[in-house]
């Protein structure tokens, strides 16, 4: 088998010369174009030697030197550094480097250098010099770090900057959406209404079912609003009393055209315990969006069901399904924006804005409360015949809402 030469340069045309020239004498030829990817190629299949120009566009071969050589497997593997100036000598034998050949470097000169790093030999630094080029190295490494900071630091000040641009946006839209779609509500419960007139049977399905769409996309626009505005931790709540119970029913009752079209009976079982201090809106939303999702995916025919508990601590909005489930590597990320899980079978597959469940995180959050997922349910509900195999998600709201 031929000796492998492993040859790690960002110049194009100079690599290509390498390439050529040490095929041309009987050698199998590895390449990478930058730092990363050389040591990269390093640990996966360790050449029998290494050529590193010293000036890469990530990390340069001096740094690639002292890498690869804390490796066991790569530690006794020559290298040999190609640096523009000889004064880059003792930095490179001191961080590593077997040998070193300053550029511009003749092909007689280059392969000479080849073959006695494969044969054994090794530049040795004088005792002075090791120690200078260390220095040297040492000093190197740090203002390279220091960049890198900077370079983080320039990049997390864009990234925040795009994510802000970007809420003004979503809430921007979201405005002229929610600007729309509130006169066309307005006039779809006066058309329901029979105040203009009475609407026979048939039209009075296709207005529910218009009604129904117009409530599903006011619910997305009411997300996108929210998700632009709220954070947990200085959310704008208006609390005021509400019925946990007779919110639960409400949810349910404004799912129903989605419910009937997807011909699922979806059940409320009350806890009886009277209202609570909270949002009412920002509740009623926050269970809309995990009804709607165990909604959304559960089979035709199935069973969804809505329970609230309560204890003298906080009250609790259990919501169950019989859907597909969500595996267990996504079922921390299902709280996180435009996250979209992946079922346990491929008919989880199902598009959305992926909003639904971080805006509920939020809400919940907001009230000082915590929302969690069980998937599949640890634990069978009390008195129900049906088992719910899917999801479980419990939205836990303390009876004393936050201070401030």
């Amino acid at each position: 088998m031929p000796q492998r030469i492993l040859c790690i340069e960002s110049d194009n045309s100079f690599r290509a010369r390498l390439r050529k020239l040490l095929e041309a004498e009987g050698f199998a030829v590895d390449e990478a174009s930058s730092g990363l990817a050389g040591i990269q190629r390093a640990l996966t299949l360790p050449p029998d030697l290494v050529i590193a120009d010293v000036h890469l566009p990530d990390i340069d071969g001096v740094e690639i030197a002292s890498r690869l050589k804390q490796e066991r497997s790569l530690a006794a593997v020559p290298f040999l550094a190609l640096g523009a100036a000889e004064a880059e000598h003792d930095v490179a034998l001191a961080a590593g480097a077997d040998a070193f050949l300053a550029r511009p470097v003749e092909d007689r000169t280059l392969m000479q250098g080849v073959r006695a790093a494969l044969s054994g030999q090794r530049e040795q630094l004088p005792e002075a010099g090791e120690r200078a080029g260390l220095r040297a190295f040492s000093s190197a490494m740090v203002n390279h770090l220091e960049h890198a900071l900077e370079d983080a630091r320039t990049w997390e000040d864009r990234c925040l900057e795009r994510d802000r641009l970007g809420r003004i946006f979503i809430g921007n839209l979201a405005h002229e959406l929610r600007t729309a779609l509130t006169p066309m509500s307005g006039y779809l419960k006066i058309l329901a209404s029979d105040k203009l007139g009475p609407l026979s049977a048939q039209q009075h399905r296709i207005l529910e079912s218009i009604q129904g769409a117009t409530g599903r996309l006011t619910r997305v626009v009411e997300n996108l609003s929210d998700f632009a505005t709220m954070q947990a931790s200085d959310a704008a709540l208006f609390p005021a009393g509400v019925d946990p119970d007779v919110l639960a029913e409400e949810v349910v009752a404004d799912l129903r055209p989605v419910i009937r079209e997807a011909r699922l009976h979806v059940a409320v079982q009350k806890s009886g315990g009277g209202p609570i201090t909270a949002d009412p809106k920002k509740l009623r939303q926050a269970l809309a969006n995990v009804v709607g999702n165990a909604v959304k995916f559960s089979p035709h025919g199935g069973e969804v069901l809505v329970e609230v508990q309560r204890d003298a601590r906080a009250v609790r909005f259990a919501v169950s399904d019989q859907g597909p489930g969500i595996v267990p590597q996504d079922q921390k990320h299902v709280f996180e924006p435009f996250f979209h899980a992946a079922g346990k079978d491929d008919r989880a597959k199902h598009p959305g804005s992926g909003l639904g469940l971080p805006v509920a995180r939020r809400i919940v959050e907001a009230h000082g409360g915590t929302i969690l997922l069980e998937s599949p349910p640890r634990a069978q509900s009390e008195g129900v015949r049906r088992q719910f195999t899917g999801s479980k998600f419990v939205l836990e709201i303390p009876l004393q809402p936050p201070a401030g």
